[in-house]
């Protein structure tokens, strides 16, 4: 028998009356209803269509060069290299056959500097990481150079597997001198000049990568959705739907992995989301404007912004806090995304968790139950809307692939979807809306540490596809 269901409910908090009537203009900002959210997903399913029949150089919908599918049998010891916003992570993966996986890893602070520095400085640093990587792992030594698949959580234009040219960086970077450069050859010309045992095999973005360290273990998955500080998906196409690539396998029936990069899902024509003014303050504000309009509505790096912007204008309305000011609220950015985990979680009577980051993180000299109760109701606004655009982002894929006649896997990975506790069911709502009991034949996974190792199952299928 299915266990009951239980929906999620926002209730308003009772304030004064002014407070009662921005809570009811607010609220209608933020709520999706289930035609909305079908229309979005309809929305986006068309543009993942044109973006498929389009001949020319794409932003979205890129080809990874990936023509097999992981059957999970597959053994041997690769190299999973991941770049993602704040570090970089090193795997050695070992596939033992039987969809089972064992790794060894090590993680490295990505200096900020770095992130404003050349294409090469970043490379450089990369090679060093492997080097102290291979000798944590008492792999310095080896007489058959490690195979490495590279990870990267920004857009990639494909000329082959190993062949790979960021389009352009992402979140907080602004690298310089990438423009034409292929990356994978960069990183194995320094590995080279530093006697590093490893080649590069593959590179890949980390959706990409999700979706193929879940399919080892999965062979029925059929998409991954990362939302960590940005939001992406990949899914699996079958090759003569994608017109943009040069050069195809003999055999057009096989499946090719898509990087669909839907946080740029309506840079042209942002008619098609529903945004508030206050998610056009925070794309006006951030180093990007213009640019990844729907990954600023749901990713971690935007969620904590959006809060702070509509905190920031409750206060200047003399809503909140007896109009007090802090010098953390008047800074962006200084609202994180976990603190809206922590107040969406927070069911103590006094709210003290909430009452603890209003006083001791942004530095508020008091606050009134009322208060703490009105920046929850906030953030469970917007945590709520960003899982409904995320599950009809999935159903506009589901709907793509017209995917439902039979059972299918979702992988889900990052720390926006592992660690907000009410975000999975949230999705999973908004999911049974679209879809009723046809949900029943959706199954979501998380894969943890799925950008690493599935770069590194890319460097095991580069070697299988050399070889045929």
């Amino acid at each position: 028998m299915p266990r009951p269901h239980r929906s999620f409910s926002l209730t308003r908090p009772y304030g004064s009356p002014e407070q009662t009537k921005a809570l009811e203009e607010l609220k209608p900002m933020f709520h999706l209803s289930v035609d909305q959210l079908k229309q979005f997903r309809d929305n986006l399913s068309a543009e993942m269509e044109v973006g498929l029949e389009s001949t020319g150089s794409n932003e979205t919908m890129l080809p990874s060069h990936i023509y097999k599918h992981p059957m999970g049998q597959e053994t041997g010891e690769f190299i999973g290299l991941e770049l993602s916003s704040f570090n970089i992570k090193i795997y050695l993966v070992e596939l033992h056959g039987m969809g089972r996986i064992t790794t060894r890893q090590q993680k490295y602070t990505l200096p900020e500097d770095l992130k404003r520095k050349t294409l090469m400085n970043v490379v450089e640093f990369l090679a060093e990481c492997v080097d102290s990587f291979l000798t944590f792992v008492g792999k310095y030594d080896v007489q058959t150079p490690l195979p490495l698949g590279f990870g990267l959580s920004f857009p990639l234009r494909h000329a082959s597997l190993n062949k790979a040219y960021i389009i352009q960086w992402t979140k907080d970077f602004e690298i310089t001198e990438y423009e034409d450069k292929n990356i994978g050859e960069l990183l194995q010309s320094s590995l080279h000049t530093h006697h590093i045992p490893v080649v590069v095999e593959a590179v890949v973005n980390n959706a990409v990568g999700c979706l193929l360290a879940h399919s080892y273990r999965s062979l029925d998955t059929l998409m991954a959705c990362t939302l960590r500080t940005g939001t992406n998906a990949a899914y699996w196409e079958k090759v003569d739907s994608v017109k943009q690539l040069k050069t195809i396998p003999s055999k057009t029936d096989m499946d090719t992995i898509i990087n669909v990069e839907w946080g740029r899902f309506a840079d042209k024509k942002p008619n098609l989301l529903y945004r508030t003014f206050y998610d056009n303050r925070v794309n006006r504000q951030s180093v990007n404007p213009g640019m990844y309009i729907f990954e600023k509505m749901i990713s971690g790096l935007y969620m904590g912004e959006l809060v702070r912007i509509i905190i920031v204008d409750f206060m200047d309305r003399r809503l909140l806090f007896d109009g007090q000011y802090s010098t953390e609220f008047n800074t962006p950015h200084s609202f994180e995304v976990s603190y809206l985990s922590t107040i969406t979680s927070d069911d103590s009577v006094e709210l003290d968790d909430i009452k603890h980051i209003l006083h001791s993180i942004m530095n508020l000299p008091s606050t009134t139950h009322i208060d703490r109760q009105i920046v929850k109701f906030i953030c469970d606004l917007v945590s709520d809307r960003a899982a409904r655009l995320t599950a009809a982002a999935i159903s506009a894929v589901i709907q793509k692939k017209n995917a439902l006649e039979e059972d299918l896997t979702i992988s889900m990975e990052g720390a926006v979807y592992e660690h907000f506790p009410k975000f999975p069911r949230r999705v999973n709502d908004a999911l049974r809306s679209i879809y009723g009991s046809y949900i029943e034949h959706i199954n979501i996974g998380i894969t943890r540490d799925g950008g690493g190792i599935g770069a590194a199952i890319a460097a095991m299928i580069a070697i299988s596809q050399k070889k045929k």
